[in-house]
C-alpha cells in the first residue's frame, strides 16, 4: 500500500467518524514498519492512548557514535494527558529495549505483559535506575 492509499483511507475513516460522532480506533505505528527494530505502536480511542511495545534498534555501521536508535515519540509526548499505559507483547529487545529510555522522558502509569517479558523488563529498569517510575502488571494466560 503506498502513502497516497494510506492518506485516502485515513481521510475516509475521518469523514466516517465525523458523520457517526462515535470515536474510532486509530492505530499509529511509531516504529518497526519496514525495518528491523523500534517496534512501537499507539492505539488511540477517544481520549485514551495505549502504547504497544517500546522497542529500539541498533545502529547501522554508518551511524558512528550512536548507541541505540529510538522511535519518534513526538506524538505521544504531545498527548501525555491522554496516555493510559503500555502493553508489552514479548521480551525481545526490539520490543522492550526502549522502555527504560521512555521512562526517563515521560510517565508510563502501568505496563502490562507476560511473565517472562515483565521479568526481563524489571531487570532492565533496575539497571537503568527507573524501576520506581511505573507499575509492572503481569498478565497470565487464561
Amino acid at each position: 500500500m503506498n502513502s497516497n492509499q494510506i492518506k485516502s483511507i485515513h481521510n475516509q475513516s475521518s469523514v466516517s467518524a465525523k458523520r457517526s460522532k462515535e470515536p474510532c480506533l486509530k492505530i499509529i505505528p511509531l516504529g518497526g514498519l519496514h525495518e528491523i527494530g523500534k517496534n512501537t505502536c499507539l492505539f488511540e480511542f477517544g481520549d485514551d492512548i495505549i502504547l504497544i511495545d517500546g522497542g529500539l534498534a541498533f545502529p547501522s555501521d554508518g551511524m558512528h557514535g550512536v548507541n541505540v536508535v529510538m522511535p519518534d515519540t513526538t506524538y505521544l509526548q504531545s498527548n501525555l494527558n491522554r496516555f493510559r499505559g503500555m502493553i508489552v507483547t514479548h521480551g525481545h529487545e526490539d520490543h522492550i529495549g526502549g522502555i527504560s529510555h521512555h521512562l526517563k522522558k515521560f510517565n508510563i502509569p502501568v505496563i502490562y505483559g507476560p511473565p517472562l517479558a515483565m521479568s526481563m523488563l524489571k531487570g532492565k529498569m533496575e539497571e537503568a535506575g527507573v524501576a520506581d517510575r511505573t507499575t509492572l502488571q503481569v498478565i497470565e494466560p487464561r
